[in-house]
């Protein structure tokens, strides 16, 4: 093949390429300003390679110069369309937008025209045409230069370098990292293009006469260099291309299908190729054509968009050439050349359209594949992690928890389980609202995330409460350093809208293998120990112990128990008489519960009344108590034909009870009982509770008849308004008050003369409470208190007891210490 059909062959590789190219840019965003100048540089290319194709295997050099115009309409516009395009990318708005601007920018380019394009008498001899063995060269020294031919050079070199530098401005004024990328690729692809071009074309070609034009083969580095950034940064002018091209597949594909065509073209007019290898004419180009048929299809399959378009191309050139080559020759000889390139024409396109479904099912499929694995995430976000502070939750700790409690195992090493709970923390939602209340959430959580080990876990058990497991320990000390450091972070205030807090804590702490072997155990223990922390006075840590452990095992277990005494009857009442200060004749009693548990035999009421209060038993248990203190009465009433009274406590869970009052009366109706000789005892606490329902409850009963009574009167939170409005007939002085008398101190003895000079001026009683010595009973004696209890006179006694003491002395009145 002769070197001027080979550089021929490059201008039309060239020609397919750059077209590629354009098309594929102006198919991303044909509405784009850039896009649309990119594909008219690309135009201009083709029209300067086709025109130097065409020329450089002219015949003569009448044919040449006639090809060359056609190249001038190329290069002689390329140069403002390209200067257009930089202007666009690089944002120069305000000159686009005037009208007039664009005939400055394309009065160059129409000069050239007229000089170079288009046969006139303004340049009657463009060109000076020389045959050499590359091909046909223009050729002028500096002397033969005309003044069209200094206009062009100073076009073209001003328009070139005026581009590099806006590009290269454009990428030093901005601060992204992808614009800075292309303007650097723009820059040195056009700039290393201007100078090879000067190098091939000016001094080569003119200077030297040798080689042809070769500036159309070398643009092809600044488009390809275009592309590439449309590709890898998200070019401004289209969107990103999904898939990478292989530019090198397309162009030797491209040339390979064009040496073929020149091929088949010189075997049709050429007798030297009439056989080849024994092969017909028609023989050799039916495999030209089933090769070009292969590079069709290999293209449209290898390379999606580009390689679509590269075929479609150069099976349309084929088709156009060989319906010409018919026309022109008027023979139908290459009519099967024609049919085949059509039917592959066909097969490229429904080749492409079965791609294009087969992609759109597989680009289907792996987006249910990430929003499948975006839902995996978020269910594992959701069942493991909390929403609010970021921190692991309850499930994911337990888990956690448990592979460490295994791991520990054959480590032979301690782990810590510290379970954290706010004290107060209600307050703050409750004044600061609750979106405040979130924020100190996740600022604790953080810091307690900065106290801890990388090997450790930290996670929102729930509400106010954080658990933290403190792996890898060989001793107790590192776990004291650990929960000093968390304390430590409660003793610094927060801030938070300029405002400090100082919240506190309370910790419990757990201990593997010692306080439990698994999570839940452990759990359970620390939070036991943060129980104890609370109970204490808040604001510090409580380490779990055995006796702790074994405190709350017997109040579970009794708890559980309590909802059967009755029905295995284990409660009993006690009964402790009051005597009247100045005759001490037994006037009443107090009714006092007892609990006799099978395990843990006599259980105290301070241990077991709290029990019940909470799991709402008392109010079972109180009725039952009410009734068999009334027939109690009854039975010592009848028998020893006395007018005794009987005192019977009742808790602030029975007086919340809506239908008490009609409860209690239904027992004294059904016992017989006479309500004034039912005294109800209160404790100051419950007298002098906010709740309204309490008084309201008190008059209710105290309509019934009954007497209501202060227990511990002067302990709790008096309130002179609340002894002028409740129903209040009685204050018992509390024992504290009245062993007070006995160790001299006179604060107790004028506590207790206030507290009854003030029931006398209110119209009430008094009964002093725990009296057990002589001392006592006379001081008390002295200063009016009118009814007294204690061991001083009686201890609390089974019924059987009181009736045996009643009837050995039925008349008489026991006398002090009896």
């Amino acid at each position: 093949m002769s070197y001027p059909a080979l550089f021929s062959i490059l201008f039309f590789s060239v020609c397919i390429v750059s077209m590629v190219s354009g098309v594929l840019v102006l198919l991303n965003n044909p509405k784009a300003p850039g896009n649309r100048c990119f594909f008219a540089m690309i135009i201009a290319i083709n029209f300067w390679s086709v025109g130097l194709a065409f020329a450089n295997i002219a015949p003569d050099a009448a044919t040449c110069n006639t090809w060359r115009h056609v190249s001038a309409v190329g290069w002689g516009t390329v140069y403002a369309i390209t200067l257009h395009f930089f202007l666009i990318i690089t944002g120069k708005k305000t000159l686009l937008k005037k009208w007039w601007f664009y005939i400055f920018l394309y009065l160059p380019a129409i000069i050239c025209l007229l000089a170079f394009a288009i046969p006139s008498g303004l340049n009657p001899n463009p060109y000076n045409l020389q045959r050499t063995e590359f091909g046909w060269v223009n050729v002028k020294t500096i002397a033969e230069h005309n003044i069209w031919d200094w206009i062009f050079r100073a076009y073209y070199i001003g328009y070139a370098v005026t581009g590099l530098i806006l590009v290269r401005q454009w990428g030093r004024k901005s601060s992204e990292h992808n614009i800075k990328m292309q303007s650097r690729i723009i820059f040195l692809s056009f700039a290393g293009a201007l100078i090879l071009a000067s190098i091939t074309d000016v001094l080569l070609g003119n200077f030297f006469a040798q080689l042809p034009q070769m500036a159309p083969i070398i643009l092809l580095i600044p488009i390809i260099a275009i592309y590439h950034a449309i590709e890898k940064y998200g070019f401004i002018v289209s969107r990103p291309v999904k898939e990478r091209t292989s530019y090198i597949r397309i162009i030797i594909s491209a040339t390979l299908y064009v040496v073929l065509s020149l091929m088949q073209v010189i075997s049709s007019t050429s007798n030297s190729m009439v056989t080849i290898g024994g092969l017909s004419n028609a023989a050799f180009q039916g495999i030209i054509t089933q090769l070009q048929v292969f590079i069709a299809i290999y293209l449209v399959l290898t390379e999606n968009k580009p390689g679509y378009i590269t075929a479609l191309l150069l099976n349309a050139g084929s088709i156009f050439s060989s319906t010409g080559f018919m026309i022109q020759q008027k023979t139908a000889q290459a009519l099967p050349g024609v049919i085949s390139y059509l039917s592959v024409l066909l097969i490229i396109v429904l080749i492409n359209s079965y791609k294009k479904k087969t992609a759109a099912y597989i680009e289907k499929i792996d987006n249910q594949r990430k929003n499948l694995e975006e839902s995996e995430k978020k269910l594992y976000q959701m069942a493991y992690y909390d929403s609010l502070t970021g921190l692991h939750n309850r499930e994911w700790f337990i888990d956690y928890l448990n592979k460490s409690i295994h791991a520990a195992r054959r480590r032979v090493c301690l782990i810590g389980v510290i379970l954290i709970d706010l004290d107060s923390f209600k307050s703050i939602n409750d004044t600061m609202g609750h979106s405040f209340g979130d924020q100190v959430l996740r600022l604790l959580a953080r810091q307690l995330s900065s106290c801890i080990r990388e090997e450790d876990a930290i996670a929102r058990f729930g509400g106010d409460e954080f658990l933290i497991m403190v792996s890898n320990i060989s001793n107790l000390e590192d776990l004291h350093r650990i929960t000093g450091r968390i304390m430590r972070v409660f003793q610094t205030p927060i801030s938070l809208q300029n405002i400090e807090y100082f919240i506190t804590a309370s910790i419990g702490v757990a201990v593997y293998p010692e306080d439990g072997l698994n999570a839940e155990t452990l759990i359970k223990n620390a939070d036991i120990a943060m129980d104890i922390a609370k109970s204490k006075g808040k604001n510090q840590c409580v380490y779990c112990t055995s006796s702790i452990k074994e405190d709350t095992i017997k109040k579970m277990e009794l708890t559980n128990q309590l909802y059967r005494t009755l029905e295995r009857k284990e409660l009993f009442l006690h009964y402790q008489p009051q005597v009247k200060a100045d005759t001490q004749k037994i006037t009443g009693f107090e009714a006092l519960l007892r609990w006799n548990n099978k395990k843990y035999r006599l259980v105290t009421p301070d241990v077991f009344i709290p029990m019940a209060e909470q799991t709402r038993l008392i109010r079972s248990i109180g009725l039952w108590v009410f009734q068999t203190a009334c027939e109690q009465l009854k039975v010592f009433q009848d028998r020893f034909h006395e007018d005794f009274s009987m005192s019977i406590n009742l808790s602030i869970e029975q007086l919340r009870d809506d239908d008490i009052a009609n409860k209690i009366n239904n027992i004294l109706r059904d016992t017989g009982t006479n309500a004034a000789n039912i005294q109800i005892e209160i404790t100051e606490s419950i007298a002098f509770d906010e709740d309204t329902v309490i008084l309201q409850r008190l008059e209710e009963l105290k309509k019934l008849g009954v007497s209501i009574a202060i227990d511990d009167f002067g302990t709790g939170f008096s309130s002179f308004d609340r002894l002028r409005t409740f129903p209040i007939d009685l204050l018992k002085i509390d024992i504290c008050f009245v062993h007070g008398i006995s160790s001299g101190s006179q604060k107790d003895r004028s506590i207790i003369k206030s507290i009854i000079q003030l029931a006398k001026n209110l119209g009430m009683e008094t009964l002093a409470e725990g009296v057990e010595t002589r001392d006592q009973f006379l001081y008390l004696q002295e200063i009016g208190c009118n009814y007294m209890q204690g061991y001083y006179f009686y201890k609390p006694m089974p019924a059987k007891e009181i009736a045996s003491l009643l009837q050995a002395k039925p008349e008489e009145t026991p006398g002090p210490g009896d």
